[in-house]
């Protein structure tokens, strides 16, 4: 995923105990990161830096709505299996791949794109 994505899905993840009603802020949960990023150091687990070289406050991101209308990407990215990111993104991870990303028309295949062009006999 592209780096506006990324910060997205810290923020879906760290607010997934919030959505779940287990806890009334993200840091109460005790099986997340969020208190090593809020905190700024590295807890044995969770390298804070990686995070936090991307993101000015991170106790902004804790803030935002924990429904927000950005995690539905997320979400419909996941079922699909393909890269979260803008079509600059994924024409550069297409060419470093050499291979198409972008998602192409639904449905089976045609029988000429599948097989080649049908020839009479």
């Amino acid at each position: 995923m592209d780096e506006d994505h990324l910060i997205a899905a810290v923020r879906y993840v760290a607010l997934n105990p919030v959505r779940a009603r287990l806890v009334a802020r993200a840091e109460d949960w005790a099986h997340s990161s969020v208190r090593a990023h809020l905190c700024g150091e590295d807890d044995g687990l969770v390298k804070a830096r990686p995070i936090l070289d991307r993101v000015a406050r991170f106790a902004d991101l804790m803030e935002t709505d924990a429904d927000d209308p950005a995690f539905i990407a997320l979400r419909r990215s996941e079922l699909i299996g393909r890269p979260l990111g803008s079509d600059a993104f994924t024409r550069r991870a297409e060419a470093l791949l050499g291979r198409t990303l972008a998602a192409g028309k639904r449905g089976p295949k045609s029988k000429t794109t599948a097989a080649g062009p049908q020839r009479g006999i």
